[in-house]
């Protein structure tokens, strides 16, 4: 009994001492400017540098609870339990500023030091200071909304205006894409398709990338956290100041050396030809119309790649009325959305059915057409021919050089030449030159040595050259039309083999000479023979023709495989 009122009021002592006001102060001083830096720095820093916020959040609360718990529950003096909860506070706020400097998508410019002014400037536009969006040029609105336009002045800000800044250089040479991909030196490629050849906008240390790239896929609603998986978004573009209307499609990937990245500037557009709109010769639209009447067995539809391969897939998709045949496609990425088709999108990062599986279960369904715009492996190509193609149209698309490459990539998969031959009726190979700019273009007079070599007729009298410059007042300047490249645009380039009883026998019997021979005898041009045929027209020149027609090393659908998924 004793011990029980000797105790209580030592008990009673330590409440009233913790109460007391000035021991309030005390605790509250450590906790203020904990939570001020928290919530007006860090939180802010972490949504600025697209850094995961709720996990950080979740750990500065965390922090903050097991400080205040060591106060008030721990059975320690208050000199003593009042140090460590401010070392614990102090721990949090180290862990976020070590971990931050240390993240690559950090430059060396953004990096804190221990300076109280860079902290205040980092909190600086969540104390109500107005947001300068003057100076930003352009309009990102993902499914998240538009994009924020930092404050001007910031590093974030520096970060906005050269992902800008490289797009705009990408449309203003007329680029359809923008890709973006580390080097073996460590710095980040940005460059584009100009007419079908590669430009390179500039080069940038990982540094200064990396936040570039996080700004197209925070537009594009992508975790930018996530390096390593496949990751597909979009948004739309446009003007500062106007609703964006360009839709752009943003892929991005992870790879042994970085990140890579493809914003694609109105996808749906690029591929929406008709197949009168290619750049096939008369004879050959009539051929590939008969392949697409006769609705049966195997059409092999190949090019190199970033040749218009997806483009001429589904124009010959679209040439079936998908009202009255059940249509459907298998694909990695699909570009467009096609009326009345049902689209098959194939997830390699998902667990389930191979490539393969997936396209045995769709053919067996026996659609009147099914497009499978990749052979990654044999094994596809083993399901295809496997199929009964007597019922259905295939089209099968992969990367290839020339139609006859083509069909020996297919008879190697299959397995043998009988088995290929047996199931193909037709092969479309295809590749792009560019257009001459018809507003500097300038002609020439072929010599007899140049028309006997290249094979013209002899009445060729006119071809053009590229030329880049224009007179004016008899003084040459550049082409405002083409920029002074000298082409504007691109057209196709095609073989298109239908594949009768003769032409499968050849096959079947690994006789390719007498296979080409025989499609010479029946006029079936090459891709020489197509792209001459531009030249004589105008629309391009000699020297692309020997570009594109150059012998290429054809590569086995195995390798293909990454490049596909």
């Amino acid at each position: 009994m004793t011990d029980s009122i000797t105790v209580l009021p030592l008990a009673l002592a330590q409440g009233v001492a913790l109460t007391a006001w000035w021991m309030a102060i005390i605790l509250a001083i450590p906790f203020i400017g904990w939570a001020w830096v928290v919530a007006s720095v860090y939180d802010k820093d972490a949504a600025a540098n697209y850094f995961p916020r709720e996990r950080w959040n979740g750990l500065h609360i965390l922090m903050g609870f097991l400080a205040l718990a060591v106060v008030i529950a721990a059975p320690v003096p208050g000199f003593i339990s009042i140090p460590v909860m401010a070392a614990i506070l102090i721990a949090d706020l180290a862990i976020y500023f070590t971990v931050r400097n240390r993240d690559d998508r950090i430059s060396e410019s953004q990096r804190w030091s221990l300076d109280f002014e860079s902290l205040m400037a980092a909190s600086k536009k969540e104390k109500g200071v107005k947001v300068d969006k003057g100076s930003a040029k352009m309009a990102f609105k993902g499914p998240d909304g538009m994009l924020e336009v930092p404050e001007k002045g910031t590093a974030e800000f520096d970060v906005r205006l050269l992902a800008e800044e490289i797009i705009q250089g990408a449309v203003d040479q007329r680029g359809g894409q923008l890709d973006v991909s580390p080097l073996k030196d460590g710095n980040y490629a940005f460059t584009t398709l100009v007419d079908g050849v590669r430009t390179v906008i500039q080069t940038a240390p990982a540094a200064t990338a990396v936040p570039v790239l996080n700004v197209y896929k925070a537009a594009a609603g992508l975790d930018v956290t996530d390096r390593r998986r496949k990751l597909t978004g979009s948004f739309k573009l446009g003007p500062a100041g106007l609703p964006p209307e360009t839709p752009v499609r943003c892929t991005t990937k992870g790879t042994s050396t970085g990140i890579t990245v493809e914003l694609l500037f109105d996808p749906t557009a690029q591929v929406q030809r008709r197949i009168d709109d290619l750049g096939l010769h008369e004879a050959q639209v009539a051929d590939v119309r008969s392949l697409v009447e006769d609705g049966s067995g195997v059409v092999l539809v190949v090019a190199p790649a970033d040749n218009g391969r997806t483009t001429t897939q589904y124009a010959l998709v679209r040439m079936t009325d998908a009202y009255l045949n059940n249509v459907q496609t298998v694909e990695f990425d699909p570009q467009s959305d096609i009326e009345g088709v049902r689209t098959n999108t194939y997830d390699p990062t998902e667990e389930g059915a191979d490539f393969a599986t997936t396209v045995r279960s769709i053919l067996r369904r026996e659609p009147n057409v099914c497009l499978v715009s990749e052979m990654p492996d044999d094994e596809t190509a083993k399901e295809v021919a496997r199929a009964d193609t007597e019922r259905t149209r295939v089209y099968l698309s992969f990367k290839a050089d020339s139609a006859l490459t083509a069909l020996q990539l297919y008879a190697r998969s299959v397995g043998g030449q009988k088995d290929a031959a047996q199931s193909v009726r037709g092969v479309i190979a295809q590749k792009m030159v560019r257009r001459l700019c018809e507003n500097c273009r300038t002609s020439f007079q072929p010599t007899p040595e140049m028309i006997k070599k290249l094979g013209l007729p002899t009445d060729t009298k006119e071809l053009y050259r590229k030329s880049g410059q224009v007179l004016i007042r008899d003084k040459p300047h550049q082409c405002e039309v083409c920029g002074g490249s000298g082409f504007f645009g691109q057209v196709g380039v095609f073989e298109v083999y239908p594949m009768g009883d003769e032409e499968r026998a050849l096959f079947a019997a690994n006789d390719m000479t007498g296979l080409r021979a025989l499609f010479r005898r029946n006029r079936k041009m090459s891709l020489q023979t197509a792209a001459l045929q531009h030249a004589r027209e105008g629309q391009t020149s000699i020297e692309e023709v020997v570009r594109i027609t150059q012998t290429q090393k054809a590569k086995a659908p195995k390798a293909q495989a990454s490049a596909a998924q």
